[in-house]
């Protein structure tokens, strides 16, 4: 028994280190100098987990950088259908996201930040959400939603940057974790020179 609870703690910390260790943004071209302030987080896959990210990701943005968020209820309105797919860059998404962001369709993405009218559209795809055991007496196991993400700017759409990482959801409620958005948008503001 003690043994047990002793094997789930370790489990519990090294799930935690995990998620507070990654990188979950990087550049793709140094150095960046921002070229305009207008930024959009839009979800590139039509399910609900993609959905919640770019819109809790968004909200952490419009508090941790000096990045102008473009809210949703615009993003709606400049998009017809929001959510609409955008072809991503991974080849399959089961337990883990086999990643090629030579998959990406640019043309779309173009296409989609033009509607914007933003300086930078960062994508992110959600495809996959991942449940490992039970909780225990003294941690909580939630589930995890793998994402990848770039980000692109004007006026051609080249990226600048990408990212992969995992967030805890609430099971219950299906909410995204606020401290793991917070994490994510801290570094994608400190890292593009944009943190408040």
């Amino acid at each position: 028994m003690m043994r047990r609870t002793l094997r789930r703690s370790c489990l519990a910390v090294g799930i935690v280190l995990l998620l507070s260790g990654c990188a979950t943004f990087q550049l793709t071209h140094e150095p960046f100098h921002p070229k305009g302030k207008k930024l959009a987080v839009i979800a590139g896959l039509t399910n609900p987990g993609s959905l919640h990210a770019a819109q809790a990701l968004a909200d952490e943005l419009a508090k941790s950088s000096r990045f102008q968020i473009t809210p949703l209820k615009q993003v709606a309105q400049s998009i017809p259908n929001y959510p609409q797919l955008v072809k991503g860059p991974y080849h399959s998404a089961y337990f883990e996201i086999d990643v090629d962001y030579g998959k990406t369709d640019l043309a779309r993405v173009r296409e989609l930040q033009h509607r914007l009218g933003v300086d930078y559209l960062y994508v992110l795809w959600a495809p996959a959400t991942v449940s490992h055991g039970s909780g225990g007496l003294f941690f909580k196991n939630y589930p995890l939603m793998q994402v990848v993400a770039q980000l692109f700017e004007t006026p051609d759409s080249r990226e600048v940057g990408r990212g992969q990482y995992a967030v805890r959801v609430e099971e219950k409620t299906h909410e995204i974790l606020r401290d793991d958005m917070q994490r994510v948008a801290k570094e994608l503001a400190e890292k593009t020179s944009t943190l408040k």
